[in-house]
């Protein structure tokens, strides 16, 4: 399974920290030249992004990001494995890692999509069935919205699949992915491993660590979902939450923060 690093030409350091941290671990990558969208014209984005109706334009970062990401999925589709990694050019690999992206991808479930590999600072609902994996870390279907693309393996059939829906988007690569409001996401499956092997500086350092890397390839807009859950009116939104949450535990569903792997308690998760 080869890992794609996606890194803009005018990053050289983070590209350098990233084969640190990797080679580190004895992991070899294949850099993959980000899209800038700063240097893309108004034509060249109208060509790729489609607003959504009454929905805010994606900003020309986000057009880059999510070209950038399509580079990696061609490189996936084209190449001789059947799962391909990718990562952003910001993140913590876990020294664990090597158990997972070095070697045979078998521990992979034959219907995973996508394996996301990647902590985020919110709590996520899971499926109730757990698959244990080497080194005590395990995997569950994702049964709830986790954004995020910093760190994911990817099919090589889903990497085709994605890109014949997205030769023109409109909206960030993480929605694509992981939002059943987007379209292809609903059919999708999705895996979480647990713990995460890898995060993004800016969610593991306290705020103000001149260890945290900005996101370089994305300035975010305004969410692009006019009539999304967290903009209703407070008595409507709580309501429709607790309906939510409601849902997910008669489905058997549990709802957790993901850690990342080198935490001193990512291993002591428990089902809620």
């Amino acid at each position: 399974m080869e890992s794609y690093v996606i890194n803009l030409d005018r990053s050289p350091d983070r590209l350098k920290r990233m084969a640190d941290r990797l080679n580190s671990i004895g992991l070899s990558f294949q850099r993959v030249p980000a899209v800038d969208g700063r240097l893309l014209s108004p034509a060249e984005i109208a060509d790729v992004n489609k607003p959504a109706a009454e929905a805010a334009a994606m900003t020309p970062e986000e057009v880059g990001c999510f070209l950038s990401h399509r580079k990696c999925w061609e490189r996936i589709v084209s190449g001789p494995d059947a799962y391909g990694c990718v990562f952003e050019d910001d993140m913590l690999i876990s020294k664990q890692a090597a158990l997972f992206l070095g070697g045979d991808a078998g521990w992979i479930p034959r219907d995973a999509d996508i394996v996301k590999i990647e902590k985020v600072p919110v709590r996520v609902w899971l499926d109730r069935a757990v698959s244990p994996l080497p080194g005590a870390f395990k995997l569950a279907l994702l049964r709830s919205f986790s954004f995020g693309s910093g760190g994911y393996i990817l099919s090589r059939v889903t990497a085709e699949r994605l890109l014949a829906v997205t030769r023109v988007f409109s909206d960030a690569v993480d929605h694509v992915k992981f939002n059943p409001a987007c379209g292809i996401a609903g059919s999708l499956k999705s895996y979480q491993m647990i713990p995460a092997l890898c995060v993004q500086t800016q969610c593991f350092y306290p705020k103000g660590s001149n260890l945290i890397e900005p996101p370089a390839l994305a300035v975010h807009s305004d969410p692009r979902f006019p009539g999304n859950l967290m903009e209703r009116p407070w008595l409507e939104r709580k309501a429709l939450q607790a309906f939510r949450r409601v849902g997910h535990k008669l489905r058997r569903h549990w709802r957790t923060e993901i850690l990342f792997a080198d935490e001193p308690s990512a291993f002591g998760h428990k089902q809620a």
